[in-house]
């Protein structure tokens, strides 16, 4: 299996590319939305990034297992991660809740929003810059 590039190396460029997608949008977001400043998920960048790394790392893992075992990897990889993405999403719209506002004060429609969108910038850099071409698939059966 002849590969082009090492997966450390789209790991780092998904990981970069990751967290510049998601702290643009968060950028732009708090600078052009009426945005509560002391709703805690985008009070600070720091949690933006934390929660990108753990979930890009994640994504990093999956996507070198189904590399390494799946015929189609990149078919398998994109479905994967449309799941987990919309898996993600569920927490976010729970903040809508009665419950979440004495949890997380300054909740509003729009800051949930804006974590969606970040969760869905997320996942387009990482499924890109771990799937674009650039390397070759498996050209025989993956061993079972």
């Amino acid at each position: 299996m002849a590969r082009k590039d090492r997966l450390w190396v789209r790991g780092l460029k998904a990981l970069v590319g990751s967290i510049i997608a998601t702290l643009a949008v968060r950028q732009a977001a708090l600078a052009t939305l009426d945005i509560p400043s002391d709703f805690p998920p985008l009070a600070e960048p720091g949690p933006t990034v934390f929660f990108t790394v753990v979930g890009t790392l994640g994504a990093i893992t999956v996507f070198a297992v189904v590399r390494r075992r799946a015929e189609r990897p990149t078919v398998l990889f994109r479905r994967i991660a449309l799941g987990v993405l919309l898996l993600s999403l569920l927490p976010d719209l729970l903040l809508l809740g009665d419950g979440a506002s004495g949890a997380f004060p300054g909740t509003t429609p729009t800051g949930v929003g804006v974590l969606m969108l970040m969760h869905v910038a997320a996942a387009a850099a990482i499924v890109w810059l771990l799937t674009a071409r650039g390397w070759t698939e498996p050209t025989e059966p993956a061993a079972q």
